[in-house]
């Protein structure tokens, strides 16, 4: 009953925000920045619905919380191109999670003929608050609140998001994993109503020895069906090579690898951004 219940609650945020929180195209408007990843290792494989273990599978799919992870502490570096900077900190344990990332993003303020007059920074923080539960014994609900703060053309806003996530384990090799991300109403920047980039992601996750599969599909009506590939090789316990594909005109191949030595790991991605050739993405931290 709750699980037919959670999923009732799924198809009513799609069809009631399907023209009010879609009206603008994301990437385009002022919450860009909430498409960033964050993490290198889902960055690498895709994967991020399913996963429902290590210790960033919560920053995705909340409902991973509901399950028992390790705890961690972690810091994650973003350069991402455009002179856009990222810096992540987070913590888990239990079912709570705790993630604040910050932005900075270098801009130029023009006169009215377009010419550049000065340089400043645009500022974003995101804090993020999730909590995982079990609905039943192998399915699990979580949900994200966002505090979002920004710095834009020297003001300051602040608005709030939710993410919501299903994750369900029919037997040991094998996860299903729904989740709305960024879920919430407009905002006024200026003149003009802003909407956050709301999107649809469902996935499959299947285990293979020392192999993990993963396959998602985003939707988002402003934008092609995006669907995601991706492929995790665990070849030693202290060594991981991944690599992935977001595919909607073009295969757009990621890879990455995971490092880990007793309490330590690290993690480095490169996803491509088109003539912009590979962005780098490094996830260190501690696990306890």
């Amino acid at each position: 009953m709750k699980i037919r219940m959670i999923l009732l609650f799924f198809i009513y945020l799609l069809l009631t925000t399907h023209y009010s929180l879609f009206a603008y195209s994301p990437g385009k408007n002022s919450f860009s920045f909430l498409k960033i990843p964050v993490s290198a290792r889902i960055s690498a494989s895709n994967g991020g619905s399913v996963l429902a273990e290590g210790r960033d599978a919560w920053y995705k799919n909340p409902a991973a919380l509901a399950f028992k992870i390790e705890s961690n502490f972690e810091f994650s570096r973003n350069a991402w191109f455009l002179h856009t900077y990222m810096n992540t900190v987070s913590f888990n344990r239990w079912h709570f999670g705790l993630r604040l990332s910050q932005y900075s993003i270098s801009d130029k303020e023009r006169d009215l003929s377009g010419f550049p007059v000065s340089e400043f920074e645009n500022r974003y923080s995101v804090l993020n608050f999730s909590y995982g539960f079990k609905l039943k014994r192998y399915t699990g609900f979580g949900i994200t609140y966002k505090k979002i703060s920004q710095k834009i053309y020297h003001e300051n806003y602040n608005h709030s998001a939710f993410d919501f996530g299903l994750l369900l384990l029919p037997n040991v090799r094998t996860s299903i994993g729904i989740v709305l991300s960024n879920f919430g109403s407009k905002k006024k920047f200026l003149e003009v109503k802003e909407a956050l980039p709301t999107e649809f992601l469902f996935g499959v996750r299947y285990k293979m020895g020392r192999f993990f599969i993963s396959s998602e599909a985003k939707y988002n009506p402003d934008e092609k069906m995006l669907y995601l590939l991706g492929l995790e090789f665990k070849k030693t316990k202290n060594f991981t090579l991944r690599i992935g594909s977001s595919y909607q005109d073009d295969l757009n191949i990621s890879f990455g690898i995971g490092l880990e030595e007793e309490n330590y790991f690290l993690d480095i991605a490169f996803l491509p951004n088109g003539t912009f050739d590979y962005s780098l993405i490094t996830s260190a931290g501690l696990r306890f």
